[in-house]
């Protein structure tokens, strides 16, 4: 008897996955407004009131998505960089990094977009990841100038550059090559002859 109690667990997992994976679409294609309840059910292949056996609204269905595709983890690893590594090596292998992890969650980027002026849960997602990002690379960045590799400078400034540059170059559709280890060049080298 608790395998078939195993399997319906496992069964009533992979279907509210299926739900939340579904509505990650759903919602970057249409908005969380403008999709209805019949859109995600439809789109899942399920009823609609299965929907609601799972989340009580579709802002609890927009939390689930939220939670399951936010790549915060995946950008904190990244930049929990050795601290003893030069900081060519690391700023572009960080580069690059958040250039892919913003490639493959291109649903999850378009729906925080679309949803972050309208939405306070998911501008304070937005908000929260800036601020770590930009707080654990600059903390890198200090690292090398206490190093002696880099010259004192205002190293969140710094860290911001880097980042909205990547994220302006992947909403504009730059691919990451060339224009990743351009970027980390030239933000290393600067500007001046």
């Amino acid at each position: 008897m608790n395998d078939v109690k195993i399997t319906r667990r496992e069964h009533a997992e992979a279907r509210r996955l299926q739900l939340i994976d579904t509505a990650l679409d759903v919602f970057a294609a249409k908005g969380l407004e403008a999709a209805t309840v019949k859109d995600l059910s439809e789109a899942a292949g399920v009823a609609q009131g299965l929907l609601y056996h799972y989340f009580p609204s579709k802002e609890a269905l927009l939390e689930a998505v939220l939670e399951r595709h936010y790549f915060l983890p995946e950008i904190r690893r990244m930049l929990s960089a050795d601290r003893h590594r030069p900081a060519a090596e690391v700023l572009l292998e960080v580069a690059r990094g958040f250039a892919r992890v913003m490639d493959e969650n291109r649903s999850v980027m378009q729906l925080m977009l679309r949803e972050a002026p309208s939405n306070p849960l998911i501008a304070e997602r937005i908000e929260r990841s800036r601020r770590e990002g930009v707080r654990l690379l600059s903390d890198y960045l200090q690292s090398r100038v206490t190093a002696g590799e880099l010259r004192p400078h205002d190293t969140a400034a710094a860290a911001r550059l880097l980042m909205y540059g990547v994220v302006a170059a992947n909403l504009a559709g730059t691919p990451p090559e060339p224009f990743v280890p351009a970027a980390v060049d030239i933000l290393l080298q600067g500007l001046l002859a």
